[in-house]
């Protein structure tokens, strides 16, 4: 059972601007607040939405940051490099760690950036379900890697078996040389191309197909582009981005971290990319992109704090949208999902007595983390990197007592 909670004073980012109001909740939000509500005061803060990366592969987040290239014409090209290397250290030990070990990682990382739902571009793992898995996983969508990676044939069954009302991801167009650039034509001949065709970094889309792809109609999901790009790993592996005049046009696009297999931290250090080197105006732009803007394309409910959607929300000290859209992890002063706060400031997770903690250090930043999330990531047999729990959580025993 979730403990009612009763949060006054603060800031609420909601519908594109901030109110003050207060908010209520258990595993979801509430109109009302419950009679036997822990009353919390937040003033001085600013409540976001939980956060929705919408490019990840959960799996590959206790890899190193790996390149074998300056800079590569296109990711077929690392693909490769990195195919032929699998069986050499360090990918061949961490590539027998277990899958819930592997796929943990990659949600812890999602959730101490407050990145509580998150789009997984890959196989559907029935361990991303459990109840314990640090944040929510999109369950309806459809995949494929790439034209390369995959036969056309392969493609082709997955696109058309994927429900139309579901987006279908695919990596497309990523890399700056002739083979990116003819892709997004080689899509459209497969009949692969249609309402709930979500491009992934096309970095080498052409103007002329952005066109295209644009008046795509949808009645499902919306019209426009959709295009979910990931810059750190497009400027580490290719030396580019999205371009600016493809950018101005885009009415539905998303922001996906990727995984630190090429990536630079988490969601939160893909925001600041865009500030320091796409600098997109206006910037709130980029907060409706990993809230409302990805919801209505996933078709979830997520990325607003209305009554009946998950109590999935982070804090964060000041009283503008820019605190959240200039911090990194360390900066958040609390992340909840579904209603139970699991990490952040001290002085903050003391408002909720209901909560055990232990004490951490994340990116050298004094948190407390909820107990039980505390002990999965001590039995986890990979460790985030940044993150230290101070104090070692108590195991906790069952005793089956017999006459």
């Amino acid at each position: 059972m979730v403990i009612p909670l009763h949060i006054k004073n603060a800031n609420i980012w909601s519908e594109k601007r901030l109110e003050q109001r207060d908010l209520f909740c258990t595993d979801v939000i509430h109109d009302k607040p419950a009679p036997d509500s822990v009353v919390v005061d937040l003033e001085g803060y600013t409540i976001f939405p939980g956060l929705i990366n919408a490019h990840d592969h959960l799996e590959l987040n206790h890899y190193p940051r790996t390149k074998f290239r300056d800079v590569y014409n296109n990711a077929h090209e690392w693909g490769e490099d990195v195919n032929a290397r699998l069986d050499t250290e360090p990918y061949k030990s961490l590539r027998q760690y277990p899958i819930w070990d592997r796929l943990f990682i990659g949600g812890l990382k999602n959730l101490l950036c407050g990145a509580t739902t998150v789009a997984h571009h890959g196989p559907k793992y029935r361990e991303m379900y459990r109840k314990d898995f640090p944040v929510r996983v999109i369950r309806d969508y459809g995949w494929s890697h790439s034209l390369h990676f995959d036969s056309e044939e392969e493609i082709l069954k997955s696109y058309q078996s994927t429900p139309k009302n579901h987006p279908w991801f695919i990596h497309l167009a990523e890399g700056t040389d002739e083979v990116a650039q003819g892709e997004y034509k080689r899509l459209k001949a497969l009949g692969c191309v249609g309402e709930n065709t979500v491009l992934v970094h096309s970095v080498g889309l052409t103007y002329d197909d952005a066109v295209d792809f644009y008046h795509t109609r949808n009645s499902h999901i919306g019209n426009g582009l959709r295009i979910i790009i990931c810059p750190t790993t497009n400027t580490f592996l290719l030396d580019a981005v999205i371009h600016k005049r493809i950018i101005a046009m885009l009415t539905s696009v998303m922001i996906g971290s990727d995984s630190r297999l090429t990536a630079d931290s988490d969601l939160l250090g893909e925001i600041q990319h865009i500030n320091n080197h796409i600098k997109i105006h206006p910037r709130s732009w980029v907060l409706n992109s990993i809230t409302e803007e990805s919801a209505k394309i996933f078709d979830i409910q997520a990325g607003k704090l209305c009554s009946a959607y998950p109590a999935d929300f982070i804090v964060i000290e000041g009283n503008s949208e820019d605190a959240l859209l200039s911090s990194m992890r360390e900066n958040l002063s609390l992340v909840i999902r579904g209603g139970i706060p699991q990490i952040g400031d001290p002085d903050i997770m003391a408002k909720f007595p209901h909560i055990k903690t232990v004490s951490a250090l994340l990116d050298g930043v004094p948190k407390s983390i909820n107990i039980s999330l505390a002990r999965q990531i001590q039995n986890c047999k990979l460790k985030e990197q940044g993150l230290e729990l101070i104090e070692i959580p108590r195991r906790k025993f069952w005793f089956t007592w017999r006459k």
